[in-house]
């Protein structure tokens, strides 16, 4: 059994799937008895929440089925019930079938004893998680990745040529016994995404790792970056009218798409009012620069509200505490942010003098999941924007048994590249090249300027 994906056909004609065609799959894994999802509820909006439909879902107890405890809690947005429904389920049925590993599939060795063998590997060059100080830190759990660490690997499929690749499975699978020897890494959805079709999946996973290396970027670099004119398009300038505007909120969209030439949108919405959570951060890619920025919004209002269900339950992160101790989990990442001690030192999200339009911002081939997959890999194996280091993409089939036979399919894209998400401050990923050299590439910072945000980043 291979755990690699299939090898990449030519990009059939094929559209993307209906709604009607999904919800008819995805209805399967919901039911309060079977379903790997148990209970869905429609969440009560609030008065500065976006005008749209937000469903919350409830996963099972998967311990007795792969293992170990899947994210329970889980939620999907849109301007649609069935649409915020199926974003929903799909978000659910993802976190669990990645939590599925499939053992015997594995191997287990160092770099240099599967080298050896004739196993084609991930080089341990290539991925420097943290940099070489965090190691040294009291209480430091990770080990540097080395061609004598040993670890369990897993088989995946580099997109650019189609190569099976062996690469460590700590960051590919959603379960910590995986890191109970030599972690090197840990696991996060980052590049996780559910599909009706291995392609619309493989897709998914692609844009989330561009979105957030992206948004990382931006951050740990402290990059002020164009912010985009809605009014400048019809189809954003009216969603705003309509689902945004209502809320009261201050949204600002921001031109993130430099990094990899995928358009990529940050949305940093603020409540100005005293006594409210007054920050929420979303992003999103897409082929089309609308799309990525009508996603990102709905995003961002709702971890607004994530704070702002921390503030009213008191549940605080003391901005003036040790963070290493204080921030640990995303939870903990958004309930710092959702007092105003902070805010000021997020100003320069959106502060950009500079003016993007949707017109003006890249836009990829997407008539079909084929097609801008095809795009993407393309373009993110020739270095993305110019003057980009190429970036490896590798893809992982994690579906677990129950999720195929319905239908559905799971997969994981990992690059050692691209800046990855990290969760909590002791385990910040700084030891990234891309980090250091992809704002310099592109006349962001000057070289040699080393200086990184300090802060926790707010993002979900």
């Amino acid at each position: 059994m291979s755990t690699a994906i299939e090898p990449l056909a030519p990009a059939p004609a094929v559209g993307w799937t209906s709604t009607a065609d999904a919800e008819r799959v995805m209805s399967v894994y919901a039911s309060p008895l079977v379903g790997i999802v148990q209970r869905l509820f429609e969440r009560v909006r609030d008065t500065d929440e976006l005008h749209a439909f937000s469903i919350g879902s409830e996963a099972c107890d998967s311990r007795a089925l792969v293992g170990t405890a899947c994210n329970i809690n889980n939620g999907g947005g849109g301007t649609s019930p069935v649409e915020a429904r199926l974003a929903a389920i799909g978000e659910a049925v993802e976190r669990y079938s990645a939590a599925w590993v499939p053992f015997d599939a594995l191997r287990y060795g160092t770099h240099r004893e599967l080298t050896r063998s004739g196993s084609h590997c991930l080089s341990p060059a290539d991925f420097t998680p943290f940099a070489d100080w965090q190691y040294e830190r009291p209480g430091s759990r990770f080990v540097p990745f080395t061609p004598d660490t040993p670890l369990p690997w897993v088989e995946s499929r580099r997109l650019a040529d189609g190569a099976p690749v062996w690469i460590p499975a700590q960051p590919v699978y959603l379960r910590g016994d995986l890191m109970d020897r030599h972690p090197i890494a840990y696991p996060t959805s980052n590049g996780l995404a559910y599909g009706s079709t291995p392609d619309e999946a493989l897709v998914g996973g692609i844009l989330e790792l561009v979105e957030r290396d992206a948004v990382m970027l931006a951050w740990y670099r402290n990059l002020s970056l164009p912010l985009i004119d809605v009014e400048a398009d019809p189809e954003l300038r009216e969603y705003f009218r309509r689902h945004v505007h209502p809320t009261g909120l201050d949204v600002s969209l921001v031109d993130l798409s430099v990094f990899s030439g995928v358009p990529v949108v940050l949305a940093v919405v603020r409540n100005r009012e005293p006594g409210c959570a007054p920050l929420g951060l979303g992003a999103a890619a897409s082929g089309s620069p609308v799309r990525a920025a009508v996603k990102a919004t709905a995003e961002a209002v709702n971890t607004r509200t994530w704070a702002a269900i921390k503030l009213r339950e008191g549940v605080l992160v003391d901005p003036r505490g040790n963070f290493e101790e204080t921030v640990v989990d995303f939870d903990d990442h958004i309930a710092l942010y959702s007092r105003p001690d902070l805010i000021p030192a997020t100003a320069f999200l959106d502060s950009s003098p500079l003016r993007s339009t949707p017109a003006s911002m890249p836009s990829l081939p997407s008539d079909s999941p084929g097609e801008l997959r095809d795009a993407l890999v393309d373009l993110l194996s020739g270095g993305g924007a110019p003057g980009g280091t190429a970036v490896d993409l590798y893809a992982v089939d994690v579906t677990a048994p129950d999720v195929r036979e319905a239908g559905g399919h799971v997969i994981k894209v990992f690059s050692p590249q691209l800046q990855a998400l990290d969760a909590g401050y002791a385990r910040r990923y700084l030891g990234n090249r891309r980090l250091r050299e992809r704002p310099v590439e592109l006349g962001l910072i000057e070289p040699g300027d080393e200086g990184f945000n300090p802060l926790p980043h707010p993002f979900p």
